[in-house]
């Protein structure tokens, strides 16, 4: 339990004796474990998210021929399976922040992609996993989008009418607060999932040796998405740059792998999409490409670990500002 979880618990168990201030110390803490359970789940979705990705990737270059990954395939699938009993368990304590329909949805989804999954057609093993991803991401944005409040502000704002977003409180991180929020439940996990499509595509197309006409679009498309979404992100890791002060170490890092990913898809548009035959090593592309997802999923794991730090200190802020 964190220091500021602490102090919570003491201030609540010394809280003033009239109802009015119990219900407003206990409102509190439901709010503050809500925004917590919030949180755990969102973690718990993003390691999901980075499973189900490179199982895609992996079960496409097994099905275009490259069998090296069938050991590392089993891995994954049983890690899977365990974190999906491992979201059941946090999603228990949470209440209602993950529904029960949510839940059955994604074991279904993964039930699907498993079952017999070397029988299906790559085109059919790409979709089921891009549909799982998605249902992940939404979670994952949905959760973000209830924490768009810090506790502290929120609480203020239920007990005083009067405190609107203009009256400058002592809640330092409210705007950094925002920002992170986006960038590490929106943006770089959009950004991450596109570079898993193209992981995924590329390394089929490098194992089977062609690239017809349908994957072709597939990539060309989400390699212009990936080339656009990366301004933005190139922009939004500059401003989160100037308003951190270096909380987010591996934001400077982001730079570096730009070139990277420029470097990834240049040599999948001239190794791939521009090549009448694929000579290529489908098993570079899926390990070029998993440096730079995973150094993406990271900054985004980074990202919710800073919005947690945060959120222990809104306690202090309440504290301090509710009078």
């Amino acid at each position: 339990m964190g220091t500021s979880t602490t102090r919570l618990h003491t201030a609540a168990m010394n809280a003033p004796s009239s109802s009015k201030s119990r219900q407003e110390y206990a409102h509190f803490c439901d709010l503050f474990y809500q925004r917590l359970d919030a949180l755990t789940l969102i973690k718990q979705l993003i390691h999901m998210v980075k499973t189900v990705q490179r199982h895609r990737g992996m079960s496409m270059g097994m099905l275009g021929g490259n069998l090296s990954f069938r050991d590392d395939l089993a891995k994954l699938q049983t890690q899977q399976e365990r974190r999906l009993r491992l979201l059941q368990a946090f999603a228990a304590r949470a209440g209602n922040l993950l529904s029960e329909k949510d839940q059955e949805n994604l074991n279904s989804a993964w039930a699907t992609i498993c079952h017999d999954w070397q029988q299906d057609s790559v085109i059919d093993n790409y979709e089921l996993h891009c549909h799982l991803i998605e249902q992940l991401l939404s979670m994952v944005a949905t959760l973000g989008k209830q924490l768009e409040q810090p506790t502290s502000i929120t609480l203020t704002e239920l007990n005083n009418p009067n405190v609107t977003h203009n009256d400058d409180p002592p809640f330092p991180n409210r705007y950094k607060h925002l920002e992170v929020l986006h960038f590490s439940t929106r943006l770089m996990p959009a950004v991450a999932e596109q570079l898993g499509r193209i992981r995924a595509l590329a390394t089929y197309a490098a194992a089977v040796g062609v690239c017809d006409k349908d994957y072709a679009g597939k990539l060309r498309y989400v390699i212009q998405c990936t080339r656009v979404n990366n301004e933005k992100l190139r922009h939004q890791t500059k401003r989160l740059e100037g308003l951190l002060d270096a909380e987010l170490g591996l934001l400077g890092q982001l730079k570096s792998y730009e070139i990277k990913l420029e470097f990834l898809l240049s040599m999948i548009e001239s190794d791939v999409l521009a090549a009448h035959s694929i000579h290529a090593d489908s098993n570079r592309f899926y390990n070029l490409a998993t440096d730079i997802i995973d150094v993406y999923l990271q900054v985004v794991e980074d990202g919710v670990e800073l919005l947690a730090q945060w959120h222990e200190q809104d306690i202090d802020h309440w504290v301090e500002a509710y009078q």
